[in-house]
């Protein structure tokens, strides 16, 4: 049986393997750093952290998660049209401007759109769509526009995120897929 402390221990010591991960990187280039420079930075054994991760990617997997996980909760709270889901987006991903841009810098692009998609796959089965979307259509549909908002979030950060959340909606919005209208509320 877990309990509080044990999930309170757990999640510290996930937080001080996320908070070396971070500083390292600010040093060392990331194919260069080792699970047993992490684990020694967190104060925590290598066991400690196999027990929570396999390799140093999933940590940073997680963190990404977290964040999308947090920008349901953004539009969780109403109905909000594709402007205002795209604007709360990059609203959002501006408040994590240092971690992508450390994820960025250090190559790990292919981490953000991985875990962009696997987010809009949770999410799409919320959005109200105008016209049926076979399987085979909300894959490709997906991929499509997980990558177009990829690169334009690469794009944006790496420009020094300079242009307002409102112009990110907008050139977004002019291209993003029409059959969207609005999403269905979040159980």
């Amino acid at each position: 049986m877990t309990n509080a402390y044990n999930l309170d221990q757990k999640q510290l010591t996930k937080d001080s393997i996320l908070g070396a991960l971070l500083i390292i990187m600010d040093k060392k280039e990331f194919k260069k750093i080792s699970i047993s420079e992490v684990s020694q930075k967190a104060g925590v054994s290598r066991m400690a952290f196999y027990r929570n991760y396999e390799i140093l990617e999933d940590v940073l997997m997680e963190r990404l998660d977290t964040i999308n996980r947090a920008f349901v909760q953004v539009i969780d709270r109403e109905h909000v049209n594709n402007y205002e889901m795209t604007k709360r987006y990059f609203s959002h991903m501006k408040s994590h401007k240092d971690f992508l841009m450390k994820l960025f810098d250090a190559g790990l692009t292919q981490l953000v759109l991985d875990q962009l998609i696997a987010f809009l796959e949770e999410l799409s089965e919320y959005l109200i769509c105008d016209i049926e979307c076979t399987p085979e259509y909300r894959k490709y549909n997906i991929k499509f526009i997980a990558g177009g908002i990829f690169n334009v979030l690469l794009t944006w950060c790496q420009g020094g995120m300079v242009e307002s959340e409102d112009q990110m909606a907008t050139l977004i919005c002019e291209r993003f897929s029409n059959h969207i209208t609005k999403l269905a509320p979040i159980n």
